[in-house]
């Protein structure tokens, strides 16, 4: 009797969690998705490259942030039974903690861990209607390197095609 009293008391936290969960209200099957990001350095580690090499850094770290990237995504029902993450993490690096979420908007925080570094930071998806969304990311890795991330949403239809489930 003991270990279910325990066992329920540490589970509730849990099932209380699960019972606020409030999928968006977007629509599931296709959807294609506009990331922009910018990425910054920090001036400590600027400051000791040669101006020349830091210029060529500064342009190349630009270029590669001001691209868009374009993407398609299938969501399920199941899949938007849980928290969005939208990421391409097939090596599970990094983890996600649901933080609120409603019909409208959902906010998640983000741990990443890789060669030995760990990215911290919160996603935040809106849903402007049950047909496109909007979502913004702010990482910060150990060292000050920080990543700003812009996705833009918006449903293309029911059929995934050959576009693997979220």
């Amino acid at each position: 009797m003991k270990k279910a009293i325990v066992i329920g008391t540490l589970l509730l936290p849990l099932i209380a969690a699960a019972a606020d969960f409030t999928p968006l209200a977007v629509k599931p099957g296709l959807w294609e998705v506009t990331m922009t990001s910018k990425i910054q350095l920090p001036d400590a580690m600027l400051a000791n490259i040669p101006p020349d090499r830091r210029v060529q850094m500064e342009t190349m770290m630009a270029g590669r942030g001001g691209q868009p990237t374009v993407v398609k995504s299938c969501l399920t029902k199941e899949s938007l039974s849980r928290a969005l993450d939208f990421s391409a993490d097939a090596k599970k690096t990094c983890q996600y903690k649901l933080v609120t979420s409603s019909a409208s908007k959902q906010e998640v925080d983000v741990e990443c861990t890789a060669n030995g570094k760990t990215t911290v930071g919160k996603m935040t998806f809106e849903a402007l209607s049950p047909e496109s969304g909007r979502a913004t990311m702010q990482m910060m890795q150990d060292g000050g390197t920080k990543m700003n991330m812009t996705m833009n949403s918006k449903y293309l239809g029911p059929d995934c095609g050959d576009v693997k489930p979220r």
